[in-house]
């Protein structure tokens, strides 16, 4: 599983709480699920395709910092919590079809589910931190090993020059990788 958050949290609660007050919408590719400045107020349960989480840098170049994949929820969990702007955007990299709730009503039911939220926030944090840490630790390929170790379907999900974004390397410097490695 990419997003590792999601296996410490009541998965169930989660789909229930956007499948019993959601809505079904279909996203084109390069549709935004959130914006970066506005509310992003929606927890969401992707039935098919994926989602890339993108920060724009310093100059205006799109970065993607992570995936939302099928069978996962995609939000913005942080806005959701805080009721505030978003910081990122989230956009469909391929057609996606997606239970989305409001997150009032998300807010509502965790309410009452103390539990799942803080382990919810828990994980999330602590994937995060564990990225963060990985970016400044390993090297573009030992990144890329943990990767495909970890979730090797990955490969067969997204691009090439949306896995180099991820990695914080170039496409051709990806490729160099790959090639390495195949003659090791």
């Amino acid at each position: 599983m990419f997003n590792t958050y999601f296996e410490g949290v009541n998965a169930d609660l989660c789909y229930s709480i956007c499948k019993s007050h959601g809505y079904r919408k279909v996203f084109a590719k390069g549709e935004r699920f959130c914006y970066e400045g506005k509310p992003a107020y929606y927890l969401g349960f992707i039935e098919s395709g994926y989602f890339k989480h993108i920060v724009r840098d310093f100059k205006g170049k799109e970065q993607i910092i992570g995936f939302f994949f099928k069978d996962a929820l995609v939000a913005d969990y942080l806005s959701i919590l805080e009721n505030a702007d978003a910081r990122s955007e989230i956009v469909a990299a391929t057609k996606a079809k997606v239970i989305i709730c409001e997150g009032d009503i998300v807010n509502e039911v965790m309410s009452r589910h103390t539990e799942a939220r803080q382990e919810l926030s828990k994980m999330i944090m602590c994937q995060t931190y564990d990225r963060l840490i990985d970016l400044y630790k390993k090297s573009p390929k030992e990144r890329y090993l943990y990767l495909i170790k970890s979730c090797p379907e990955i490969l067969q999900q997204i691009n090439l020059k949306e896995l180099a974004s991820y990695l914080k390397i170039t496409p051709t410097y990806l490729s160099r990788i790959r090639k390495s490695l195949l003659t090791e």
